[in-house]
C-alpha cells in the first residue's frame, strides 16, 4: 500500500513539473523543501492563513491552471520563510496595501473590492489553500498536493509576474520559470534569509 502511494506521489509530481531538481541532486531538496509545515507553529494562524492564501491564490491566478495556482501560493509561502518579508501569511499577501499600486500583490492596493465574486472558484482556492497549509491532519490526497508543492521549478521562487508586463525588477532576479501567464523568478537576497 505504501509503495502505491509513493508511486502516485511520485507520477503526480512529474506531472506537475516536469523538471525536479531534487531527482538531479538529492541535495537540492533538503535545502530547497519549504513548505507550510516549515512555518513555525507560533506563526501559524489558520483561519486567517487560510483565508489570505486563498484570497492571494483567487485574486492572482484563479485563470491558472492548479499548477499555476501552487506556484503563487509557494513563493507566498517562501517569503513568509525570509526574515526579508513579514512572517505570516496574511502579513506577505497585504504587506504595504495601503500604499496604492505600489504593495506586493496588485489585487491587495489596487482600490478594488477583494471580495470574491465568482463563488465556486473562491471556494476551490480556499480549498486549495487548506490543502497547501495543512498539518498533520492531512488526508492522502491533501498530502500529494502539499508535497507536490515542495518539488520543481518554483521550490525557491519568490517573486512573480504577470506574461503581460515587464517590471524592471525582473532583470535583478534569476529568471526559474513560466507557469501559464505567470514568470516565476528567485532572489539570493531572500533565499538566503529563508
Amino acid at each position: 500500500m505504501r509503495n502505491r502511494k509513493t508511486l502516485a506521489l511520485a507520477a503526480l509530481t512529474a506531472m506537475l513539473f516536469p523538471f525536479n531538481p531534487a531527482a538531479a541532486n538529492p541535495a537540492y531538496h533538503a535545502r530547497a523543501a519549504v513548505s507550510a509545515l516549515d512555518i513555525p507553529i507560533a506563526k501559524r494562524r489558520p483561519t486567517a492563513d487560510r483565508t489570505c492564501l486563498a484570497q492571494a491564490i483567487y485574486h492572482e491566478a484563479r485563470g491558472e491552471s492548479v499548477t499555476g495556482q501552487i506556484a503563487v501560493a509557494q513563493v507566498i509561502i517562501n517569503r513568509v520563510k525570509s526574515r526579508a518579508y513579514p512572517d505570516t501569511v496574511c502579513g506577505v499577501v497585504y504587506q504595504n496595501r495601503h500604499r496604492r499600486n505600489a504593495c506586493q500583490f496588485s489585487f491587495a492596493c489596487d482600490g478594488i473590492s477583494d471580495r470574491p465574486r465568482e463563488s465556486a472558484t473562491y471556494a476551490q482556492s480556499k480549498q486549495l489553500a487548506g490543502e497547501i497549509l495543512c498539518g498533520s491532519d492531512c488526508t492522502a490526497t491533501r498530502k500529494l498536493v502539499r508535497m507536490a508543492t515542495l518539488t520543481g521549478a518554483v521550490a525557491r521562487a519568490t517573486h512573480y509576474h504577470a506574461t503581460s508586463v515587464m517590471p524592471s525588477w525582473g532583470a535583478r532576479k534569476t529568471r526559474l520559470t513560466r507557469i501559464g501567464r505567470h514568470i516565476f523568478y528567485t532572489s539570493r537576497r531572500v533565499t538566503r534569509t529563508m
